[in-house]
């Protein structure tokens, strides 16, 4: 057989590789990897091989960075807002997120501090988690003493749930607002995943479709759950 990584470079698509990268850099197994791939696909093996001589987070780079040399990873930037509008404003929090959601084919990480059960948000997740889409919420367990926490589960059964675990005992909160989308985009925003933030509040975000970007956040928040930093909720 040439080359495997010579294989895989002309051979795989830039959306072919990108998906390959986001399943290993989800859980790493090769298994599933081979799944993103047509069925009897001559780079079968040679993804085999790389991952035997990479391991999954090597060749996670090298995935992603085919996909750029493609030149597939360009950078799409746009604010999102809640409040009031004005002519020229781009994306409504609302919208953007649910959209953002909506598109998912892979993965969905979401983290908020304090979440409404009727919020657009909860309900685009429910979605995702019905179409099959893995969905991992991290969230502050401790709001409303654990109600918040046990709402979401009720309503988002089947998503996987973290929470923070604050150094030496002390206080802290899980304050981060992030979705993020098959690695591949990104929304940081002020936004909880609540009624009030998409309908009262004011709040400012940025969506950032770059799967390096993305892809690096993912990966930060799965490196914080493998160091014990966060952990997994019990079911209530």
């Amino acid at each position: 057989m040439a080359d495997p990584f010579v294989e895989l470079a002309s051979r795989l698509t830039a959306a072919t590789a990108l998906k390959v990268a986001s399943s290993l850099e989800i859980d790493g197994r090769l298994s599933k990897a081979l799944e993103k791939l047509p069925p009897d696909s001559e780079v079968s093996p040679a993804l085999s091989s790389c991952h035997a001589a990479l391991g999954p987070d090597a060749l996670v780079s090298v995935l992603r960075g085919f996909a750029i040399a493609a030149g597939t990873n360009a950078s799409d930037i746009r604010a999102v807002w809640s409040g009031p509008s004005f002519d020229g404003d781009s994306d409504h929090t609302t919208s953007a997120l649910a959209h953002l959601i909506d598109s998912a084919h892979e993965d969905v990480f979401a983290s908020t501090y304090s979440a409404t059960a009727d919020s657009v948000f909860v309900q685009a997740l429910w979605r995702a988690i019905a179409r099959g889409v893995r969905t991992t919420l991290l969230i502050d367990s401790k709001v409303k003493d654990g109600q918040t926490a046990a709402m979401l589960q009720r309503k988002l059964a089947g998503a996987r749930f973290w929470t923070y675990l604050p150094p030496n005992g002390q206080y802290a909160a899980q304050h981060a607002k992030v979705v993020i989308v098959d690695s591949q985009s990104a929304f940081v925003t002020s936004a909880n995943l609540s009624v009030a933030a998409a309908e009262r509040n004011l709040e400012a975000g940025v969506i950032i479709r770059n799967a390096d970007f993305a892809s690096g956040m993912r990966q930060r928040f799965t490196k914080l759950w493998q160091a014990g930093e966060i952990t997994d909720v019990a079911a209530p």
